[in-house]
């Protein structure tokens, strides 16, 4: 087990089977290690550092250095070659299916994974173990084993029973549908498992590689302690919460030349702090005359890129602010790049002159002229970048960010770069003030809007009636370039862009994409070809005014998670889980399609 290789997606790496998460593996269940753990042989971090995210920083409000994960490789004779991320095995108590014998740790006796069979000597078909489907969770971020021997004890009013101290004698027998007994051999005691049970977590801080960070010894007392865990299911979604931000790389980062003078020096710290610790100008020249034969440049070269990065390359002193993120993006989806080359983070092709004239077509109908008048922007995305930075992660809902390297202390965070393209599209703005402060429009968000408050969330954008639109609007054209590109909704990625502010945004991106330097070919960067698109539009309006769960959908006062839906649920605007920023929730058909009946205006106005 201690040199098994379990391949993982590094997209998944930085998400659900991240640090603290229970994966499956070929040989049982395995618990991911905390970045502490990320070193190689020297035990120094195996991570790379990802270059020029000065504004991904800035923006997320972080200052620890962005880190790929260590990536490792088996070789033809078995062996790992590379740091790999570590992961340990977990939960540690097996049981035989048939009897119902548990045993902790039977992998430590060195035997391969086949042997481990139930042993007890009652069993009559001593079957392969299998490792129990429960753990112990706390809201404060703590994950560890079920107290098993302290569950079988803790009701019964025998001393002798309760004074147990025997471990290796438990057993679990299934009775039936959802019937267990947790009973101890050794004392007879005997109690039904709910796998619900809740404990107190007494000062056991701790995750299933990190007992050296305990405070104390486990503990676990009677229920009614304030300090509660809870038996969960290793399938219930509450057991892990990663917590993740993605930012798109925009100009000037994106910009930047790669294999320049200027840019192989920011990416080498080393050779910048050999410059930097030269203690008289003559062996800074002889540092910078070594370099000028390992960059194959001249002297006047690496001055200048030395000039450069002293004025503060790439970003030469522009102020960022945290928060900016949507608006920074926003404007450079609309930004006319000159000079675009075909190997900068974000490509983009403004195809809004192109639209705009489409709406003058004379095959075009009324209701068809209005859609388009609906739309002032429409921008191909040929090719962009997105760091996706992982912050940490919660169990059971709580409040807690547990940091990727467990005690907050790390000065890095795991990230990945991930390479694709889309379609970017802005409302029109006059068109959109005027129906979003329609008396019924408004009306129908306020009906929303305690269920929201009560729920606690802090979602990046307020929810308002322009941004029910968008991401109802978002969800429709998903579901419908599914339905006509070929892409599995699961691929795709919303981003919304929406403020009421001094600089107002409408917009929505649909994009791909995939931790590969290649990103995808092309195919969905080409429905933004303005005749194709408005039929993707006008087909996804279409379906957007009836649900084959109709009259029901439409009506519905509240449904989904929360019940922060209204018209909207798997037969006509659902997507997968992956594709929606918001969890599938804050829709509403009725924004998008209208109502006559009850005064609701479409904002396409072909209701």
């Amino acid at each position: 087990m201690d040199n098994e290789l379990i391949p993982i997606r590094l997209s998944h790496l930085i998400g659900y089977s991240g640090i603290g998460a229970i994966v499956r593996g070929p040989n049982g269940l395995v618990v991911v290690q905390d970045t502490r753990q990320w070193t190689d042989r020297q035990g120094i971090p195996a991570g790379e550092p990802i270059p020029y995210v000065e504004r991904v920083r800035a923006a997320l409000g972080i200052k620890e250095q962005l880190c790929k994960p260590p990536v490792a490789r088996e070789l033809a004779n078995g062996r790992v070659d590379g740091t790999s991320v570590p992961a340990t095995r977990f939960p540690s108590w097996m049981r035989c299916p048939a009897c119902g014998a548990m045993y902790r740790w039977p992998w430590r006796n060195n035997q391969p994974d086949h042997a481990h069979h139930c042993s007890h000597q009652d069993c009559r078909r001593h079957p392969k173990l299998e490792q129990v489907p429960w753990v112990l969770g706390h809201p404060e971020g703590y994950l560890a084993d079920v107290p098993w021997h302290f569950l079988a004890h803790q009701g019964t009013r025998d001393p002798s029973q309760r004074n147990c101290k025997v471990q290796d004698q438990l057993r679990l027998i299934e009775r039936g549908y959802e019937e267990r007994i947790l009973r101890c051999g050794a004392c007879r005691t005997a109690t039904r498992f709910r796998g619900d049970e809740r404990v107190g977590f007494g000062q056991g801080r701790m995750q299933p590689w990190t007992r050296e960070d305990l405070v104390s010894p486990m503990e676990f007392t009677q229920e009614g302690d304030k300090d509660q865990a809870q038996v969960l299911a290793i399938n219930d979604t509450r057991v892990y919460e990663p917590v993740a931000e993605s930012v798109l790389v925009i100009p000037p980062e994106s910009r930047v030349r790669k294999g320049t003078v200027v840019d192989r020096l920011y990416r080498n710290s080393g050779d910048r702090s050999r410059i930097d610790s030269a203690r008289v100008p003559l062996a800074r020249k002889g540092i910078l005359r070594e370099l000028t034969t390992k960059y194959r440049c001249t002297l006047n070269d690496i001055e200048t890129a030395l000039a450069n990065l002293d004025s503060g390359y790439p970003l030469y002193g522009e102020n960022l602010t945290p928060g900016q993120l949507r608006e920074s993006e926003f404007r450079a989806f609309l930004e006319v790049l000159p000079d675009q080359r075909e190997d900068e983070d974000l490509v983009t092709c403004n195809r809004s002159e192109e639209w705009r004239e489409l709406g003058m077509a004379v095959d075009l109908d009324a209701d068809e002229r209005k859609i388009v008048r609906g739309i002032r922007h429409l921008v191909r995305v040929d090719r962009l970048k997105a760091v996706k930075v992982f912050r940490g992660f919660t169990r059971l809902g709580g409040e807690e960010v547990v940091p990727p390297d467990i005690v907050g202390k790390s000065d890095w965070l795991p990230a990945i770069e991930l390479y694709g393209e889309g379609i970017f599209l802005a409302l029109d703005e006059d068109r959109l003030k005027e129906w979003e402060q329609t008396p019924t429009i408004v009306s129908r968000l306020d009906q929303l809007l305690p269920r929201f408050a009560q729920s606690g969330r802090d979602d990046p954008n307020p929810v308002t009636t322009r941004f029910m639109l968008l991401h109802t609007l978002s969800h429709l054209l998903m579901r419908q370039i599914e339905s006509e590109g070929g892409y599995p909704a699961a691929a795709l990625i919303e981003r919304i862009y929406c403020a009421n502010a001094l600089e107002p945004m409408a917009g929505i991106l649909i994009h791909v994409a995939v931790p590969d330097i290649a990103g995808s070919l092309g195919g969905l960067a080409e429905l933004s070809e303005p005749r194709r698109f408005l039929g993707i539009l006008i087909r996804a309006l279409e379906h957007s005014r009836w649900c084959s769960l109709d009259p029901v959908c439409s009506r519905h006062e509240g449904q989904g998670p929360g019940l922060l839906n209204r018209a909207a649920c798997h037969a006509c605007t659902l997507v997968p889980e992956p594709a929606c920023e918001y969890g599938n929730t804050l829709l509403d058909r009725g924004f998008v399609k209208g109502d006559a009946a009850d005064g609701l205006p479409s904002f396409f106005g072909t209701n």
